[in-house]
């Protein structure tokens, strides 16, 4: 793997946490925001509607919050920054991972603080997991063909991966 690149990720995340620690306000808007102001794409919803409910076949994963906006932007920019690494097959498990941290973050933190920051930051340590997993296989692996959603009674959803068993 080109270390240079790598090396280029690692200093475009570190970029982006200090962004976020300096941002007081808002931060400025991906130029796709223009026409998608709130993340929807490869089975994740990004929503500040509280009141959204699945809109496929129950397999989206929906994170709901009142920053809805500003994590929009951070998986735009994180889109851009893995975007040589991204394809059909991986992208699933690459955004779900993003949403998943953005909605353990907000578990551990409710009732939903006003400073966005802290959110932001859950999600750029993940994009700092997916460097890690690049370093070590060379790419963000495919995503399990088989996926099982579930919502436990407090409305948290969970998602479980099912590999094929390799029969060579």
């Amino acid at each position: 793997m080109n270390s240079e690149l790598l090396s280029a990720i690692k200093d475009q995340l570190l970029a982006l946490g200090l962004k976020i620690q300096g941002d007081s306000g808002g931060l400025s808007r991906h130029p796709d925001q223009a026409h998608l102001p709130e993340w929807r794409g490869a089975d994740t919803v990004v929503t500040s509607d509280f009141t959204y409910e699945n809109q496929g076949f129950g397999s989206e994963l929906i994170v709901r919050t009142f920053h809805a906006k500003q994590l929009s932007w951070m998986i735009f920019e994180l889109r851009d920054i893995f975007s040589g690494f991204l394809d059909a097959h991986n992208k699933y498990g690459f955004y779900e991972a993003l949403a998943s941290s953005a909605l353990k973050h907000l578990a551990a933190h409710q009732p939903e603080s006003d400073d966005h920051r802290p959110l932001l930051q859950a999600v750029v340590a993940q994009g700092l997991k997916w460097l890690k997993v690049i370093r070590r296989y060379d790419e963000i692996p495919a995503t399990p063909i088989i996926s099982i959603s579930s919502t436990d009674a407090e409305g948290r959803q969970h998602r479980q991966y099912i590999e094929p068993e390799d029969n060579d």
